[in-house]
C-alpha cells in the first residue's frame, strides 16, 4: 500500500511508449505541484517501462510505479490503483493525452468547494474536453458537443442511464474513493468512472467544469476513445444497432443491480428500480423512462433507447 498527503493521481498504462512521455511532461509543467503520479504497468511488451523509469529516476519524490500482475483491462487496471494507494483526493490519468496547465488547479479548487457544502460526504469533480487528433490537432472544441452530451444533467437517474464523466478528467475525494473500492465483482461494472458517478449522484455531490482541461487525443490505439455522434455515416450504423444497444442497456441494468447490492440499497431506490427492469416488457420500460423523465441525451441515442430499448 502506498499513501500520500498530496492528490494522487493514478495512471493506467499499457503499450504506451508513444505517448506517454509527452503525458507526465504535461502532468510535471502543471500549475498546481501538490501531487504524486503512481502509474501501474498492465502488461506492456513495448518501452512503456522504460520511459517510466527515467522519469521516475528523475523525479523519485514525485513518480511511482506500483509492481503487480496484469489486470486484464483498463477499468481493472484503476481499480487496481484505487486499492493500492491512500490520498485525500484522487485523479485518474490516461498515458496519451496532453493535461492543460491549469487542470490540477482548477479541479481542485472545485473540489475544495464542494466539499465545505458535502462534509464527509463522496464528492466528484469532471470537466470538459477538447478532441484532438495523434498530432494534438483540434477536432472538436469540446467532447460535449462532439458527443452530443449534457454534462449539466447529474442526477442519479440520467447517471444511471448514461456517463457523461469522462474518467481522465475527474477528481474524486477519500470519502469516494472509500465507496468505490467496496466494489467486489468488477465484472458487473461498465467502467471506473461510471461507479464512481453513480456513488456521487447517489450519496454525495458532482460538480462540472464546462472548460477544456485536456486535449483528448484520438488515435488508432487507444482503447475507448470519442466517436462523433454527428456524424452521418454513424447516424446510419447506429439505428439499425438492435442487438448492441438492446446489450447496451441490459448492462446498464445489470450496473445498477450491482451498485444496489454493494452499497445495501432499499427496493424503493432508484438503482433497484431501475435494475428491475431487466425482464420487464418493453412497454414497461418505456413507460418507467416516461415516468421518470429518463432519456439519453444526443439525438440517436434517444432514438435508440425509445425504439430497442
Amino acid at each position: 500500500m502506498h499513501s500520500t498527503d498530496k492528490i494522487a493521481i493514478l495512471m493506467a498504462v499499457y503499450n504506451g511508449e508513444k505517448y506517454i512521455g509527452q503525458q507526465i511532461e504535461s502532468i510535471l509543467s502543471q500549475t498546481c505541484q501538490e501531487w504524486e503520479l503512481f502509474i501501474h504497468d498492465d502488461g506492456s511488451t513495448d518501452g512503456t517501462i522504460e520511459v517510466i523509469n527515467k522519469y521516475q529516476s528523475r523525479y523519485p519524490e514525485k513518480i511511482h510505479l506500483i509492481e503487480g500482475k496484469s489486470t486484464g483491462g483498463a477499468k481493472y487496471n484503476f481499480f487496481y490503483l484505487f486499492n493500492q494507494v491512500e490520498a485525500p483526493h484522487y485523479m485518474t490519468c490516461d498515458q496519451d493525452d496532453v493535461w492543460l496547465e491549469n487542470k490540477i488547479e482548477l479541479t481542485y479548487n472545485k473540489m475544495l468547494e464542494l466539499e465545505k457544502s458535502a462534509i464527509d460526504k463522496p464528492c466528484l469533480v469532471y470537466t470538459e474536453l477538447r478532441v484532438v487528433d495523434a498530432g494534438l490537432n483540434t477536432i472538436s472544441e469540446t467532447m460535449s458537443e462532439y458527443q452530443s452530451l449534457d454534462c449539466h444533467k447529474q442526477s442519479i437517474s440520467q447517471f444511471i442511464l448514461q456517463n457523461s464523466v469522462t474518467g481522465c478528467t475527474m477528481m474524486v475525494n477519500r470519502k469516494l474513493r472509500d465507496m468505490l473500492i467496496e466494489l467486489t465483482d468488477i465484472d458487473k461494472t461498465i467502467m471506473h468512472d461510471w461507479w464512481a458517478a453513480l456513488i456521487a449522484a447517489q450519496f454525495g455531490m458532482t460538480a462540472f467544469i464546462d472548460e477544456p482541461t485536456i486535449l483528448y487525443r484520438q488515435h488508432g490505439d487507444n482503447s475507448l476513445g470519442a466517436l462523433s455522434v454527428n456524424k452521418f455515416s454513424y447516424i446510419i450504423k447506429r439505428i439499425w444497432q438492435k442487438e448492441q444497444i438492446q446489450e447496451s442497456m441490459r448492462l446498464g441494468r445489470e450496473q445498477a443491480k450491482e451498485f444496489a447490492k454493494t452499497y445495501d440499497l432499499p427496493d424503493d431506490s432508484f438503482p433497484a428500480r431501475y435494475a428491475a427492469l431487466e425482464g420487464k416488457s418493453r412497454h414497461e420500460r418505456q413507460r418507467f423512462y416516461k415516468e421518470n423523465d429518463m432519456y439519453k441525451t444526443g439525438f440517436m441515442r434517444r432514438m435508440g433507447q425509445v425504439i430497442w430499448g
